[in-house]
């Protein structure tokens, strides 16, 4: 019977709820990504701001939308950076109980 229930554990944690969790921090991230909304500034940056058709306008246009773009991709590296950790931690969390179970009670 404890056979059935380890067996359980392990069909459960990295069946259901892992793709619960890679589900959740995808839908996190893809959200950052659509609300720093760098595709779209990337796909206008050389269309004119407020429809300002000048050459100053042009020039502010393009600086304003590069900066966008930049912050928005360090921001989005920096949401990526503990998404990807997340994940991670989550792949190895039982393996390291495991070792600290055995290493407590067996070395």
């Amino acid at each position: 019977m404890i056979k059935k229930y380890i067996l359980n554990f392990w069909v459960w944690w990295y069946g259901a709820k892992l793709r619960e969790v890679l589900q959740t921090v995808y839908s996190f991230w893809s959200l950052s990504l659509a609300n720093l909304n760098i595709l779209a500034m990337l796909g206008n940056l050389f269309v004119p701001m407020f429809r300002d058709q000048s050459f100053t306008g042009r020039v502010v246009s393009i600086f304003l939308r590069l900066g966008w773009v930049t912050g928005g991709t360090v921001i989005q590296i920096l949401i990526t950076i503990p998404a990807v950790s997340i994940i991670v931690i989550w792949l190895v969390l039982p393996f390291l109980c495991i070792y600290q179970f055995i290493q407590a009670f067996f070395l």
